[in-house]
């Protein structure tokens, strides 16, 4: 199958099927015009390789897991070790977001600044909506390594 299916296929889009490809995650086979040919062996590892995202993991962490993944019974230590170490590492970052948030709780509290208050100008009165702004910028890397 082509590139474009085997998005479709996996709900991945093209652009992170060739990303998989530079970071030596996917190994899809080349007509002889250069053009990729997936098979369904692909659409596997695809599904691993989100899994593994989701939990965390990066890349290169993943280019390790994969062939473990894939016969379990030959590398199931490289497996249980991985993932001890990935939930080690989740309960600490679990920690260090408490930590902040206490701090920061602290914080607003000596600044005597009201949560969750939201006020707009003048002319448009109060802002009734109960979620608050987010950044979506993440200062800290937390991807497992």
């Amino acid at each position: 199958m082509k590139i474009g299916e085997l998005a479709t296929l996996t709900g991945v889009s093209v652009r992170s099927l060739r990303y998989y490809e530079q970071q030596g995650l996917l190994e899809p086979q080349r007509t002889s015009t250069g053009h990729r040919l997936y098979t369904t062996k692909h659409e596997v590892f695809v599904s691993h390789i989100q899994e593994l995202l989701h939990a965390g993991f990066c890349s290169s962490v993943i280019r390790d897991l994969l062939p473990a993944l894939t016969e379990p019974e030959r590398d199931s230590e490289l497996l249980r070790s991985s993932f001890a170490a990935a939930e080690a590492r989740l309960e600490s970052e679990i920690d260090s977001i408490e930590m902040e948030l206490r701090a920061l709780r602290g914080l607003r509290d000596r600044l005597q600044l009201a949560p969750n208050t939201h006020v707009m100008s003048q002319d448009e009165g109060h802002d009734t909506s109960t979620t608050s702004q987010t950044t979506t910028f993440d200062h800290r890397d937390r991807r497992l390594r």
